[in-house]
């Protein structure tokens, strides 16, 4: 029983704590609100209003300003109030411990307070942005009317500096006092709203205006001054080069015909003030007029560097064709002895054909100088590839006489080794015929007269009237090939047969003895003395030799060789 009173008590207590803390918590919000209220009625917008009231407005300005001061003034003198109210009566609610229902109507009023704190400060901004606004057009007027002063006083002062534009541009200065003044009576009413929508058209035509302002004195100074006086520069020194005797590649007078019609060109631009046009006409005047400076300048240079290497290249060129004339009276020379295979011939008449193309060019130089027909500029470029092409020809020339100049000497070689092919020939018959052999192969024999054609053959071409010397040195480098071949086969036939013979007359002692040697050296005999087979005879006996007498044929055959070196 005491326990459950203890529990009860203990419940009531929390209860009475609980209740009190809800209560306690729901006062304190009560009051930070009534104190929101409070600072929202007393709050020194209601100054700025009153302040932006004595401000002059107009138009669409005036509706936005009234619909917002309204909107603020029936929210502090009708909504706080009722809120207020409100509050208290949620606040008995409150001491009456209806939580629940003071609960939901705090939330209620925070909402409706929060809409409040949100008008007051758009109120606040749109307060500031009236009196900005009204600053800032005061600020324009003021730098406006100070800027139009400022333009009206230069295009008056420098009136003569603007030419024919300067109508339009008086024109256009007074439509801009015009749309200023319309401006200003727009903005001193109040309406800036739409005194914002004509200040932006007012700024542009004033900076298009100043812009023209500042761009038309350079382009009239060059139309009226400038052009004018280099263009009869340019007429004047053009007039004087010509009369000595200078040419040009541009048609100078028409060029300079064509920037004058340009200048009225320009000058039409001005006075439609058209500007971005005349800028770009300007450019044109300015890059034609430089150009053709440029040119009278490059043919006074050009001519004093042409007629300084005149001497010099009128020499070059007399060598050049001196060298030529040598050349190709060398080449006919050459040519009634031999046949040329690399075109020395075709390309010492190119080369005469070249340079009697550069004579004819210096000629045309010289008789267009005369005339005061030479465009200096053109033959100074011509110059420089002359020359280049003049070394050329001169390589070209050395290169032909050298591969020409040994052709004598190549001839005298081949027949040196012509004498060289024919003694070893007949040296190799020679060596053949002491042996006295019964016969020799047809195949060595189809080669041994086949190497004596070649050798017959080359004899021939050497000496004919004209000869070909590329052909001739193949021939020479077969025909080596050839006889060092034919002299591997006659040391092979002369060794064969010798040890032949030696082993052959060395068997005899075991022919007795050995029918198998008996046999072999039958075999030998006949390949020896009818088939002339020599190497395959020194290999039968050889091979029946050496099964009887082991090393007797290695024995013969060093003898053989340290008695005759020669045929190793």
């Amino acid at each position: 029983m005491t326990l459950v009173l203890s529990i009860i008590v203990i419940v009531a207590i929390i209860a009475y704590f609980s209740f009190f803390y809800i209560q306690r918590k729901n006062s304190g919000e009560i009051a930070r609100i009534q104190k929101q209220i409070s600072e929202l009625v007393n709050s020194p917008l209601h100054t700025s209003i009153a302040s932006a009231e004595q401000i002059k407005l107009a138009g669409k300005s005036l509706s936005l300003f009234e619909e917002t001061k309204q909107g603020y003034l029936y929210m502090v003198n009708h909504q706080l109030p009722e809120f207020s109210e409100h509050l208290d009566e949620i606040a008995e609610a409150n001491m009456r411990y209806k939580f629940f229902q003071v609960g939901s109507e705090l939330k209620n009023i925070r909402l409706k307070m929060e809409d409040a704190k949100k008008l007051a400060e758009k109120t606040k901004l749109e307060i500031s942005d009236v009196k900005k606004d009204n600053e800032e057009h005061q600020k324009k007027l003021k730098e406006l009317e100070e800027k139009y002063r400022e333009l009206r006083k230069t295009l008056l002062a420098k009136n003569f500096s603007y030419g024919p534009s300067v109508d339009l541009l008086e024109e256009n200065l007074a439509q801009i006092e015009t749309d200023f003044d319309h401006y200003s009576e727009i903005a001193k009413q109040g309406d800036y709203v739409k005194a914002s929508e004509l200040l932006v058209g007012l700024e542009k035509k004033t900076a298009a205006l100043e812009q023209e302002l500042e761009q038309i004195p350079p382009l009239y100074r060059n139309l009226k001054n400038i052009f004018p006086d280099q263009l009869a520069e340019i007429s004047e020194g053009h007039k004087q080069l010509v009369a000595q005797k200078y040419a040009f590649k541009t048609d100078i007078k028409k060029s300079v015909s064509e920037l004058r019609n340009l200048l009225g060109e320009n000058v039409v631009n001005l006075r439609k003030l058209q500007v971005a046009e005349a800028v770009k006409c300007d450019k044109q005047l300015d890059s034609g007029i430089n150009a053709l400076y440029d040119e009278l300048e490059q043919e006074l240079k050009a001519r004093a560097a042409v007629e300084k290497n005149v001497p010099s290249l009128k020499k070059f060129i007399e060598h050049a064709e001196k060298q030529q004339r040598d050349l190709l009276i060398e080449l006919d020379r050459l040519n009634q002895n031999y046949t040329f295979n690399h075109n020395e011939l075709e390309n010492g008449h190119k080369l005469d054909g070249q340079l009697k193309a550069i004579a004819n060019q210096f000629k045309q130089y010289q008789e267009k100088a005369e005339k005061g027909e030479a465009v200096y500029s053109g033959t100074l470029e011509q110059q420089k590839k002359q020359v280049v092409d003049l070394k050329d020809i001169e390589e070209k020339q050395t290169a032909i006489s050298n591969s020409v100049q040994g052709l004598w000497r190549e001839e005298q070689e081949a027949k040196e080794a012509l004498l060289e092919f024919d003694f070893e020939i007949h040296r190799l018959k020679r060596e053949i015929e002491k042996l006295n052999l019964p016969g020799l192969t047809k195949e060595y024999l189809d080669y041994f007269y086949r190497v004596s054609d070649e050798i017959e053959q080359l004899d021939q071409d050497i000496n004919k009237i004209q000869i070909n010397m590329d052909e001739i040195t193949k021939t020479m480098i077969n025909i080596q090939a050839d006889v060092d071949v034919l002299g591997e086969k006659t040391n092979d036939i002369i060794a064969s047969s010798s040890l032949a013979e030696l082993l052959l007359q060395y068997a005899n002692r075991y022919r007795v003895r050995y029918p198998e040697v008996a046999h072999a050296s039958a075999e030998a005999y006949e390949l020896f003395n009818h088939k002339f087979d020599y190497a395959a005879s020194l290999e039968k006996i050889a091979t029946a030799v050496n099964k009887v007498e082991p090393g007797a044929y290695k024995r013969i055959e060093d003898e053989y060789y340290a008695t005759n070196p020669a045929k190793d």
